[in-house]
């Protein structure tokens, strides 16, 4: 029996199989109202490009800079100093300094010693927190942090991803703020490190250069792990279902694992959608959007278009810079965890898709639901 449509793109992310209504979309309804959602849709390559490229398409609220509940602590204080949450010149400065970093880092840095990260073979809980925190601490040690630091800022990273959602608890926004803090000043600290190593200097001297405030080139060094973890988790997480569904277990070679990655970026990708908030109208294929309005851009239907775009990284001045590395990274960490004797096949048989806006996320620990 053919599995329904679902009924809006924020219902798509956790569908079973939404990748025909993701594609009926960006061919009938390119840009739409949905009333329902309160929001302006956009689901084609050149309508969602042109949004992006408008001056008034901002990636933050004008009002809001960072989520409210943790605006008024040092974790919102990390979030706005992100250059994935800001536009403008400031945010074009940072991206290309921190494009050079990482492609100056990449040469140097040694793979990641994945033992110094537990796998948790032992329960479906220890698995779920492993796509989370793999694609941190593999970021982390690429761009030149020891393991054990590395290892540090992929738990700090998850303790302030956990703290942004509007429901998070009290204690979990509280943990994010001693997170952002520990992260800000462990940063700080190895970019000021007179032993670290050529690429980190020539940040530092490229920073000092551009008159930048070294708290903000250590938050977005933060911010390149930050970045890693959500979609990291989803192309992870992913690859490991795709895995099951073929039978795969066990021993990996790199090739397979490369493969398996990237055949799951083309047909299950781990970002659906980002969203632009405008700070002044947009006129576009006949219709107004006026200032104030939120854009739902899909990107998981501009890929059925373009398939071999990359959407699920992005695009233009927002695009991210770390496409290669997010995939080296997944292959390594997928191998890892299939070599502990996970048994993809069962998590495959079992699973279902976290309750998430923009991220498509397996999740393997739940309680079964109540037969109505």
């Amino acid at each position: 029996m053919p599995t329904p449509f679902p009924l809006d793109p924020l219902q798509a992310v956790t569908h079973a199989d939404p990748y025909s209504y993701y594609a009926a979309l960006a061919r009938d309804r390119p840009l739409y109202r949905d009333a329902r959602l309160g929001l302006w849709v956009a689901s084609d390559p050149g309508t969602i490009l042109s949004i992006m490229r408008h001056p008034a398409a901002r990636v933050r609220p004008l009002a809001e800079p960072a989520p409210k509940g943790i605006a008024n602590g040092p974790a919102g204080l990390l979030f706005g100093r992100f250059l994935r949450m800001t536009d403008g010149p400031r945010q074009a400065c940072l991206k290309a300094l921190f494009s050079e970093f990482l492609a100056r880092q990449a040469p140097l840095s040694p793979s990641p010693d994945w033992s110094a990260l537990a796998a948790g073979t032992g329960s479906a809980s220890a698995i779920d927190r492993y796509p989370y925190a793999a694609p941190a601490f593999a970021q982390a040690c690429s761009i030149g942090l020891p393991g054990a630091v590395a290892a540090d800022c992929a738990r700090d990273i998850g303790a302030f991803l956990a703290a942004l959602p509007p429901a998070a608890a009290a204690a979990s926004i509280s943990a994010g703020h001693a997170a952002a803090e520990r992260l800000q000043a462990r940063l700080g600290a190895h970019l000021h490190d007179l032993a670290a190593g050529p690429a980190w200097r020539e940040l530092r001297a490229r920073g000092e250069r551009a008159g930048l405030d070294p708290a903000l080139l250590a938050a977005n060094l933060a911010g390149l792990l930050f970045q890693s973890c959500e979609a990291g988790a989803g192309l992870l997480g992913n690859a490991l279902v795709r895995a099951g569904r073929l039978g795969l277990a066990g021993e990996l070679t790199r090739a397979q694992a490369r493969e398996l990655i990237d055949a799951t970026l083309r047909h299950d990708p781990p970002i659906h959608n980002t969203r632009r908030f405008l700070a002044g109208p947009i006129d576009l294929r006949g219709q107004r959007i006026e200032a104030g309005a939120t854009v739902l851009l899909v990107l998981a239907a501009a890929a059925t278009a373009q398939p071999e775009a990359h959407w699920p990284f992005g695009a233009l001045d927002h695009a991210c810079p770390g496409r290669d590395a997010a995939r080296h990274h997944a292959a390594a960490a997928l191998r890892h965890l299939l070599q502990t004797g996970v048994d993809s096949i069962a998590l495959a048989a079992r699973h279902r898709y976290r309750h998430l806006p923009n991220a498509r996320i397996p999740q393997f620990d739940f309680a079964e639901e109540p037969t109505p």
